[in-house]
Parts: C-alpha cells; structure tokens; sequence
C-alpha cells in the first residue's frame, strides 16, 4: 500500500565539480555546499520537511558524508539515506527501491537553495490537479514569470507554442513506473541540457517544430507516452523557486546574494 503524502526521493550523490574545487571548497558534491551557515542540501531537506504534502523523505547520497554532515541532525532531515548507484538514473532507481507501486514520488534535485514548503506544496497541488493519473508529471516554469523575479538567473529556455519555459528541479513519478523506463530516462538525462538534440530523441519531426517554436505540450505528452508505455504530463507550476539551481560557481554567489 502506498504511505499517505508524497514520498521524496531527493538525489545528492555524485563528486564535487572543478570549479567549486579551483575556489577552495572541499564539499563531498555540491549539494554538501555552505550556504549562510548550513550546507545547501539541509535547506532542501528542511523545506520538505515542511511542506504539508510530503509524507516520507529520502536522500540518495553517500552515507558517510551525510553523517559526516549532519551527525545528530540527520534523523530529522531525511528518513532514510540511500548510496547513490553509479549514475544519475541508477541513483533514482536505488531511490525507489522498496516502494509501493503506486506511490506518488517526488524526483528532487538537491542544488535547490531558494525552495520553500510553500513552493512544494504548490507543486503538489498542481501535480494533483493536471497530472492526477499520470505515471510521469515532468516539472516546469514559464519565462515570464521566473524572469520577474530573478532576471539574472541564467537556464536552458525551450520555445514552445505556448510560451517560453525551462525545468523545474522537482517531477512527479508513481513508483511503479521507474523500472519500466529507465532506458528512455538514461537516455533523456544525458540530453537535459540540450533541448533540440530531446527533441531529436522524440522524432525528427517533433525536432523541426522545436526548433520554429511551434510544437505544442500536448503532441510532446502524447509522444513520451508513446515512447514510455505510460502517462505522461507536464505539471506547469509557476513557481520560479523550483527551477534556481546551483550548477556553478557562479550560481552559488547568485543565491548567497539573493538569501544576503
């Protein structure tokens, strides 16, 4: 039986990036980041903990730095600590070992430094809303409205129909679904940062209408159903919080700047 409340899968494994090393950090990966005082994956974990729609929380990472990092803290931050597997997509599985089939999870990145419970619990409601039998409801934010409120935050802009929109770091998945299409979800993660080589993946038309502007939510929700054998919605929620990650060095000045 699935638990009451979403169940967080929240992912911080992998090794420190060379720019956060060339400036002095130690950190075990970038989620381990000091940012005011604490480091960047408790203020993620603290946010879940928060939010009223969030039930269970996981954290995919290396155990000893968490304990390391964390020490008496880190029963109150995450239920259950997981080692990572050796990529991003067999982090996830390890993520979802366990769960009921239908449990509703949510797929976190762990660089998130300006979430809230607020933000989540509006991500959940509207998962509920638009993507309430999907397998698969895929996070994302409208230009507009992220650029009203942080301008200076760079991301990777896809023009569709509709509008202009980047990825949010929080998706909806139903456990289940995992195993099912973890091929096709190794295979996106390894073209996240470039929309039109995606868009490639899901057919050479589908390219075409991505490069003009012109492809449209639906026809790109009908055709990863089509590839994964399951249900899959885009869960709009305009929220720019979910999508100002910390990729860089760069990025981690902006947020310091942003919580100064």
């Amino acid at each position: 039986m699935p638990e009451a409340g979403y169940t967080v899968v929240a992912l911080a494994g992998g090794s420190l990036e060379p720019d956060f090393r060339a400036a002095g950090y130690t950190a075990a990966n970038k989620a381990y980041l000091p940012i005011k005082g604490a480091p960047m994956l408790e203020r993620v974990l603290r946010a879940f903990r928060g939010a009223r729609s969030v039930g269970r929380i996981r954290v995919v990472t290396q155990p000893d730095a968490f304990a390391a990092a964390f020490g008496e803290r880190a029963n109150a931050l995450a239920d259950d600590v997981i080692a990572p597997g050796g990529g991003l997509i067999d982090s996830m599985l390890a993520g979802f070992a366990g769960l009921a089939p239908d449990q509703r999870v949510l797929v976190s990145a762990t660089d998130l430094a300006l979430l809230t419970p607020s933000s989540i619990d509006v991500f959940t409601a509207r998962a509920d809303e638009v993507a309430k039998d999907a397998d698969i409801g895929y996070g994302f934010v409208s230009r507009h409205v992220h650029d009203a409120k942080y301008p200076h935050v760079r991301h990777t802009w896809v023009h569709l129909h509709e509008g202009v929109f980047c990825g949010a770091g929080i998706s909806m998945l139903r456990a289940g679904s995992v195993a099912q299409t973890a091929d096709l979800l190794r295979r996106v993660a390894a073209l996240r940062k470039s929309p039109l080589r995606l868009a490639m993946l899901f057919s050479p038309s589908t390219w075409l209408r991505m490069l003009t502007g012109s492809a449209r939510i639906a026809e790109l929700e009908a055709r990863a159903d089509e590839m994964s054998g399951l249900r899959c919605r885009g869960v709009l929620c305009d929220v720019p919080e979910l999508a100002v990650n910390v990729d860089r060095l760069a990025d981690l000045r902006m947020v310091e700047t942003l919580l100064h």
